[in-house]
């Protein structure tokens, strides 16, 4: 054979397989999320805070925090959050410091998504004395059961809240996506 004729059967293969990597991309097809959960809806159920020692206000603290979705608009899915239990920690020192832990997410057909998020947190004191603490942080979905098990995602999240008055106002920005199967299998 011709280095031609070779050239040509070598293109001639590219583009015949090039639908099949074409249909893997299509597995990876993203869904945008813009959340929003309102402090009516969220409830610190245990908070664990101890004074480091090292310097004033400097504390650590583990959290557990309840979110109940009543009005939640539907997934890509169609379906809709129930409920999330985000258990977690800080080091602060006067509520300013990082944050960590993780989060399951509860959906309407009893499947969950498994998430981790980090960040930080900064507090200000306004001019009558009350302090107002935000959190900037990220999520990565992790996984989750049933057809979330492959669930991949990126959120970027931020939070107005007041542990002590049990308040935690969130806004989420990003997208999750489904890990690509090899092809011929189907997600389950």
């Amino acid at each position: 054979m011709s280095n031609k004729t070779v050239l040509i059967h070598a293109i001639s293969l590219g583009l015949a397989l090039s639908p099949i990597c074409f249909s893997a991309a299509s597995a990876q097809e993203r869904c945008k999320v813009s959340e929003q959960a309102t402090d009516a809806k969220s409830e610190y159920t245990q908070q664990h805070v101890l004074d480091v020692g090292d310097t004033p206000g400097h504390q650590i603290r583990v959290f557990e925090l309840h979110r109940a979705y009543p009005n939640d608009k539907p997934n890509c899915e169609n379906l809709k959050r129930t409920e999330s239990w985000t258990r977690g920690y800080s080091d602060y020192v006067d509520r300013n410091g990082r944050a960590w832990g993780y989060e399951v997410i509860s959906l309407e057909n009893g499947e969950k998504i498994f998430a981790e998020f980090s960040g930080t947190s900064q507090t200000t004191v306004t001019p009558d004395g009350s302090k107002k603490s935000a959190f900037t942080g990220v999520t990565r979905y992790t996984g989750g059961t049933g057809k979330y098990q492959g669930v991949r995602g990126v959120l970027r999240t931020s939070v107005m809240f007041d542990p002590d008055k049990n308040v935690n106002q969130q806004q989420t920005e990003g997208e999750y996506w489904f890990a690509a199967t090899t092809v011929g299998q189907s997600q389950k």
